[in-house]
């Protein structure tokens, strides 16, 4: 039986306790088969779909987020606000009709409404930064059909300059 989480990040938290790609697939599959935003989420997240929200990158400076709130305990969830997020997804929606300052007031109120971790997890969405947050999502990308994504950015060392 396919288990249930009311936030995002305790799905991608349980996909990657599995050790072995194939059980973390698996896992990834059985959360899809139960909640319709996971293969979005990922999609968009890891920048397999374009979309052009209309908003800045980055978490908002005015978003108010209360960090000491417990797993399972926001007020909403990803899922539960979902039909309000793909407002931002659909190019033609009436959401793009609204000033933007109008746009950016109902972006902070769906993530103040979130958990912190589902607030952070949404953002990270938004900005096509998802394997930034979950690096091993990159290594089952190929297994679930994805090719072309944002590669994260290796960081490089510089090396340090001798005098001889």
């Amino acid at each position: 039986m396919a288990r249930k989480f009311r936030q995002a990040n305790e799905g991608f938290d349980y996909v990657f306790e599995a050790k072995s790609k194939d059980e973390q697939i698996a896992r990834l599959k059985e959360w899809a088969s139960i909640n319709q935003t996971v293969v979005p989420l990922v999609r968009i997240g890891v920048g397999a779909e374009k979309v052009e929200w209309g908003l800045p990158e980055g978490m908002p400076e005015t978003v108010k987020i209360d960090k000491d709130i417990p797993d399972g305990m926001g007020d909403a969830s990803i899922q539960m606000e979902w039909r309000r997020i793909q407002t931002f997804l659909d190019p033609n929606g009436n959401l793009r009709n609204l000033p933007t300052w109008k746009q950016e007031m109902n972006w902070v109120q769906i993530l103040e409404g979130l958990h912190h971790k589902e607030a952070a997890i949404l953002t990270a969405v938004k900005d096509g930064t998802l394997l930034k947050m979950y690096p091993k999502l990159e290594k089952l990308l190929k297994d679930l059909g994805i090719e072309e994504y944002n590669k994260p950015v290796k960081k490089t060392r510089k090396k340090k300059a001798t005098t001889k």
